[in-house]
């Protein structure tokens, strides 16, 4: 079987249990506020679904959903894709996304677990499983949706559109609604190198402003702190020296 075909059908199978979990169960009691995101508890849930409709599946074998409590663990479920004797590892994360929302560019995991997966248990398959839903009203729980005809977008990492970067924080992420870029492995392993360039050059060029900024006497804050992003030293001198001379000013006891 060639790599392509080997790939597809993973997806359609994928594609198909998580179908017909929605369709069996097509509303959760889960309120949705206009624009938020519920993605964690939709996500315990299709785990659980997961594991439970592919007990017994022709090529799913011994799937496990996320340990409970355990917020880190790299996958949401893992599972064996068993194709005529081959035994692949799967790892699988969930992305619900509310399509009231415009665009929808969820934190997809660390580049970590990806070598993790490569490295340590030589597959190169984490898929994102993208649903889609929409709340049906205060109190009335969601609905699960569609999206362009489809209810269920299984994505391959090394698949991700060319826009796919890597935050300050170190969390991959991408538009979860763009068309798929189909690689090959070893094109995806040039591909995420890039990427990894590209986000540490971010960051020297980042560090090296603030560098700049703060031996010219001033620093760049969020502007979740201060009403400006950017103040310079002096006024943290000029605030202490108020201070002091409010200091001076207190009589002796």
């Amino acid at each position: 079987m060639d790599i392509q075909s080997f790939e597809q059908l993973l997806k359609n199978e994928l594609a198909s249990v998580i179908e017909k979990i929605l369709n069996d169960t097509p509303t959760l009691p889960i309120d949705v506020r206009q624009g938020e995101r519920v993605g964690d508890a939709i996500s315990k849930f299709l785990e659980a679904k997961f594991e439970e409709y592919t007990q017994e599946h022709f090529y799913f074998k011994d799937t496990k959903p996320s340990p409970p409590g355990k917020t880190k663990n790299p996958w949401d479920a893992q599972t064996f894709f068993e194709v005529n004797g081959h035994r692949e590892l799967l790892w699988i994360d969930f992305k619900a996304v509310n399509t009231d929302n415009d665009n929808s560019n969820p934190d997809s995991g660390t580049p970590n677990k990806v070598f993790e997966l490569m490295f340590k248990h030589n597959s190169f398959y984490l898929v994102y499983i993208v649903v889609y839903y929409k709340g049906l009203g205060t109190g009335l729980g969601l609905k699960f949706d569609e999206k362009n005809g489809r209810k269920v977008k299984p994505i391959f990492l090394k698949d991700v559109e060319d826009n796919m970067h890597i935050t300050p924080s170190n969390q991959i992420q991408f538009n979860v609604f763009a068309d798929e870029k189909i690689r090959t492995r070893n094109e995806f392993i040039s591909f995420f190198k890039d990427k990894l360039i590209e986000a540490n050059q971010r960051r020297i060029d980042d560090a090296q402003a603030k560098l700049e900024l703060i031996i010219q006497g001033k620093y760049s804050v969020p502007k979740t702190i201060y009403k400006e992003q950017e103040f310079n030293f002096i006024i943290l001198n000029e605030i202490n020296d108020k201070q002091e001379e409010k200091i001076r000013e207190i009589k002796n006891l």
